[in-house]
């Protein structure tokens, strides 16, 4: 089941960033190309980052005044308030598209990190969101940028990007597919982007879809090409998750202290030892594709290193 050589390149290559679409108004095109020069590296994430922020504030103050002048104060639907959430909103959807781009580590997936990490410490501030209802009223400004667990506005849209590659009978289970490419693409995002504590987004985790407990498991044995081939995708995708030393040591370290429960949750010790059975399992059977086969491995030995490395403290 060896992955086929006329797409085997895409594994190291950059994808198209699909940013765009047919309906984006003047201020998503902006908002877009703004992302699309730091995904390029025309501009350094620092510099990008100072400037998308004064971008943000500097439309939604200069919203918030024109409706004042046309409305007045009061109460008012979204389209007809300064709406920084919406801005909010389309960034994420273009961030969580721009996840899948970029093989893991590579420099433009760095640029994209580092874009969040310099926004998340930027001092606080707010941009107005609703209308005022009168003079002097704040209810109406939003604190931007207020990333970790208690920021949840990402999480649903990341969700939806998640579902564009992970559903039954995906691409994912064609080896050297675009779509599997991107599946592991944006899991190594996702996964850096939850260990560095700018969102929460462990629950869409591949490292879930990997063990037989999981409703996108395949019977291996009814499904003997498709059914090594998929879970052959989930591994490589999941592998993102503990390989490298960063995310991997995140992620043994939540599963020693938490007992997560419940279903969006990733985190529990007894989750770690199934991944370690499931990734010695794929290492080892001929069944499933090289690259699966050799990320299993990668993860297991890293895992390994983690609990030596935990046991000589």
């Amino acid at each position: 089941m060896a992955n086929d050589p006329a797409n085997d390149d895409l594994y190291s290559k950059v994808l198209s960033l699909n940013l765009f679409d047919n309906d984006d108004d003047e201020e998503d095109a902006v908002c877009k190309q703004k992302l699309t020069d730091l995904a390029n590296g025309t501009t350094n994430p620092r510099n990008a980052a100072i400037d998308f922020d004064r971008w943000v504030v500097q439309r939604a103050n200069h919203r918030l005044t024109e409706l004042l002048k046309k409305n007045g104060h009061g109460s008012a639907p979204r389209y007809a308030s300064p709406n920084v959430s919406g801005t909010i909103e389309v960034t994420w959807a273009a961030i969580a598209r721009l996840c899948s781009a970029f093989p893991p580590h590579h420099p433009g997936q760095d640029t994209i990190i580092q874009f969040l990490e310099v926004l998340g410490d930027l001092p606080k501030h707010q941009a107005p969101d609703q209308m005022p209802e009168s003079e002097g009223d704040e209810t109406h400004l939003l604190t931007l940028w207020q990333f970790g667990d208690n920021d949840m506005s990402p999480t649903e849209i990341f969700r939806r990007e998640a579902e564009e590659f992970s559903y039954p009978y995906s691409d994912i289970e064609t080896p050297g597919s675009e779509v599997a490419v991107r599946w592991r693409n944006f899991q190594s995002a996702v996964a850096r982007i939850t260990a560095l504590g700018i969102s929460n987004l462990a629950f869409l985790s591949a490292l879930g879809d990997i063990l037989p407990s999981h409703p996108l498991y395949p019977d291996l044995e009814e499904r003997k090409i498709g059914g090594p081939n998929r879970v052959s995708g989930d591994t490589v995708a999941a592998a993102q998750w503990i390989m490298w030393p960063d995310e991997g040591r995140f992620a043994y370290q939540q599963c020693k202290n938490l007992r997560e429960t419940g279903p969006r949750s990733m985190w529990h010790p007894e989750r770690w030892q199934q991944w370690k059975v499931q990734f010695a399992f794929v290492e080892g059977d001929d069944r499933f594709t090289p690259k699966a086969r050799l990320a299993a491995k990668l993860a297991r030995q890293q895992m390994a290193s983690f609990e030596e490395e935990d046991r000589s403290q």
